[in-house]
């Protein structure tokens, strides 16, 4: 992604994502819309395939360092998933990974992709602006490091 200023500095073409808070805001690049295409997996078949492990269903929030790639979020919905199926709820699951890597680790994508219903923002250097995301479910395999505890 780049605005034009960005693309002069790094001798490439603009891409167009320029945005800012407000008028009184200087442009920089930022997301818009992000989302992952649909797979051939239904979510239920990703959840039967796992031995163990946490099932992500909503994020309330996180950061990621465009400079390294890697991220936390906060999982507002998890539950601890056991021989294909879910035994309980996971309170305060925390998930930190590293973008790039992550995606090497990606086994399965589900045919389930939606648009986030809530407003997403976008923060970077003082300035917030909407954006949309989605996802389909996802088996990850590696790469991630989860913290939360029983409810």
């Amino acid at each position: 992604m780049q605005d034009e200023t960005n693309a002069r500095l790094m001798g490439v073409a603009p891409t167009g994502n320029g945005r800012r808070e407000s008028y009184a805001s200087a442009p920089m690049p930022r997301m818009t819309n992000t989302f992952m295409e649909n797979g051939s997996y239904g979510p239920d078949e990703i959840i039967a395939s796992i031995g163990k492990g946490i099932y992500a269903v909503n994020f309330g929030g996180g950061q990621v360092d465009i400079t390294s790639g890697k991220f936390v979020f906060s999982a507002s919905e998890a539950w601890w998933v056991e021989n294909g199926k879910p035994q309980y709820p996971v309170k305060g699951a925390t998930i930190i990974g590293n973008g790039p890597e992550v995606l090497k680790h990606v086994s399965m994508i589900g045919n389930d992709t939606a648009l986030d219903s809530g407003v997403g923002v976008c923060g970077k250097d003082g300035q917030s602006v909407p954006v949309g995301v989605g996802q389909p479910t996802l088996r990850i395999d590696a790469g991630l490091t989860v913290g939360g505890s029983e409810i």
